[in-house]
């Protein structure tokens, strides 16, 4: 098996087959998501206080610190070539590393069910639209076959449908906000000149756009491990920014101008019920039910199939087998209307902020923005003091979580603060005195070291 499509780091090049361009399309083709349209419309008049103008303020400094936030804890990945699941060994522990990659897995497995589901219903309308015939449990067991076999591919397969999913989606996005302007421009006009506020509900709605992506802080190291290491730093970041905030600015745009027309943010109840075209309608419900397997794909599938590989030592392909059937026991045409799911998602995204403000104090000031990637494969010998648990950690995300519950909609960002200092404090004056790992960890690990490390390890 090579190293791209196990947990090994991957150190060589040819492998790092994520170039800047591919992986900005990458971005592009996983942040066109249904949601975006909701977070869109949930800013101005009638569901929000803001007016067109601050709307989009708010959607360019939450993308770019998005963007930011994304090079942040994925120059990890970048640097040493390793995935989320290992990259939480060090500030965890191999046993302890379980609690967070579940807890970034299992979300994304439900939603996994929830988009193929999505894309099903798009295509089963697109065909009774053409045909008259419908059946939307054959297009949801032929959506999943499909995205079983394109994940298990690789991230190959993964790259180029991003790529091609990428420039079509955007250009139908493109269309919608075209064709929005065309038709509702006078509508649009007016929810620029109402007064708005720069006030709570601004800040509020920077929280919320920021939130979708809490998840996916976790692990960016997933994707960010196929970058190129001879790039430079500025093109690092740059790839992030140009990867990030065109997509989600023009996402959310369109349910703002849904919502500034008509008061309805999604596209597709637009299209029906306000313009008579059947082109029109065609087109945006190719463009949706694309958008749902290049967001799966990268959002849903592979940090779930790399959790799976990590906690059953399997394959990638059967992972992604798996995956796939599991998403289709989560009963996605029940659960996404069921109160309790979203109750569900609120719960686990309290404890996501307090996980990444884990992982970030511990690679850049635990271990001055370097691991030592052999000791990260020596699980037998990580945190032996703890029997492969680091307290610190979670007792810094319980204490960040606590802060969190305060208030959920602003979740993400209460529990950062608390669970970093926690974390920090607990390291510095306990867990380093006691596991010689944090002791030894800043030592520098050079390219043969880790090479010899990976024969080693496929050696056993």
């Amino acid at each position: 098996m090579t190293s791209h499509y196990s947990l090994l780091p991957i150190t060589k090049e040819k492998n790092r087959i994520l170039g800047p361009k591919a992986y900005i399309a990458m971005w592009w083709g996983d942040a066109i998501m249904v949601g975006s349209f909701m977070l869109g419309s949930s800013m101005i008049p009638p569901f929000g206080e803001l007016n067109l103008y601050q709307a989009f303020a708010a959607l360019i400094l939450a993308n770019l610190l998005a963007a930011l936030l994304f090079a942040l804890n994925g120059r990890v990945g970048w640097k040493h070539g390793i995935p989320m699941v290992v990259q939480l060994r060090s500030s965890f522990g191999p046993a302890g590393a379980k609690v967070p990659s579940l807890l970034r897995a299992v979300p994304a497995l439900f939603w996994y069910g929830v988009q193929t589901w999505l894309g099903a219903q798009a295509l089963n309308h697109i065909f009774l639209d053409i045909t008259g015939f419908g059946n939307v449990w054959i297009w949801f067991f032929s959506f999943q076959a499909l995205q079983i076999y394109l994940s298990a591919k690789g991230i190959k397969s993964i790259k180029w449908i991003e790529i091609v999913g990428a420039i079509i989606i955007m250009l139908g996005v493109i269309y919608m906000i075209f064709l929005f302007l065309s038709t509702f421009g006078f509508q649009v006009e007016k929810t620029a000149d109402i007064q708005g506020t720069w006030g709570i509900p601004f800040w509020l709605a920077m929280t919320v756009l920021l939130g979708q992506f809490s998840a996916l802080f976790l692990n960016v190291s997933d994707y960010t491990r196929y970058v190129p290491k001879k790039i430079s730093g500025k093109t690092f970041i740059g790839s992030h920014i140009i990867g990030i905030v065109p997509p989600m600015i023009l996402l959310p745009l369109v349910g703002v101008l849904g919502a500034a027309a008509v008061g309805i943010w999604n596209p597709v109840d637009i299209i029906s019920e306000y313009i008579s075209n059947f082109m029109a309608s065609l087109i945006i419900l190719l463009v949706i039910a694309l958008a749902q397997i290049t967001t799966n794909l990268v959002a849903n599938i592979t940090p779930t199939v790399f959790v799976a590989m990590d906690l059953f030592n399997i394959s990638w392909e059967k992972a992604c087998v798996i995956i796939g059937l599991l998403g289709v026991f989560t009963c996605p045409w029940w659960i996404m209307s069921a109160s309790y799911f979203t109750v569900f998602i609120s719960i686990v995204s309290a404890f996501l902020g307090p996980v990444f403000a884990v992982m970030v104090i511990d690679y850049y000031f635990i271990h001055k923005g370097h691991y030592n990637v052999e000791k990260l494969y020596e699980t037998a010998h990580l945190f032996s003091s703890f029997k492969g648990w680091n307290p610190a950690a979670i007792i810094a995300i319980t204490a960040g979580t606590a802060f969190s519950f305060i208030n959920v909609d602003l979740s993400w960002f209460l529990g950062l603060l608390p669970a970093g200092i926690v974390y920090l404090l607990l390291m510095k004056f306990w867990i380093g005195k006691k596991e010689k790992y944090v002791e030894d960890s800043i030592t520098s690990t050079s390219a043969q070291t880790v090479m010899r490390e990976k024969k080693e390890i496929q050696a056993n």
